[in-house]
């Protein structure tokens, strides 16, 4: 855990370092950065934490649980970025262009919620018919 939060902190300070470095700030490169982390984010997360579910509905709520923690970390790095928008060759639409890309997110998680309510209530479905009910 303490490798991952080191490379964590790194690969911050690299992009901290890349915007110091840059006369302009250009939001859809850091967007695409963003959405690119957040998909190394959750893949490997369910590597890691879903190899012990023991049935297909934990495997599926396993997924979706590293997939909303991925976009919730995503969608919280989007709104951070709005600070360098005074950077950018025209803020207004920098601005605008990173709160698309944040409402984006929110309905991500949005949409990721609704799959993680259905794989319940599916497995509850599943249940409740073994049992004999």
């Amino acid at each position: 855990m303490r490798t991952n939060i080191k490379t964590v902190d790194y690969l911050v300070d690299v992009f901290l370092d890349n915007l110091n470095e840059q006369e302009t700030f250009v939001p859809a490169r850091e967007t695409a950065r963003v959405k690119g982390e957040a998909n190394v984010d959750w893949t490997g997360c369910a590597d890691r934490r879903c190899n012990k579910a023991k049935d297909k509905f934990e495997m599926a709520l396993c997924k979706e649980y590293c997939k909303r923690d991925s976009a919730s970390e995503a969608l919280s790095k989007v709104r951070g970025l709005t600070g360098y928008c005074n950077r950018s060759a025209n803020p207004r639409s920098c601005v605008k262009s990173l709160r698309r890309t944040a409402d984006a997110w929110s309905n991500r998680i949005t949409r990721i919620d609704k799959r993680i309510a259905d794989i319940k209530r599916s497995k509850d479905k599943y249940m409740s018919q073994a049992s004999g009910r």
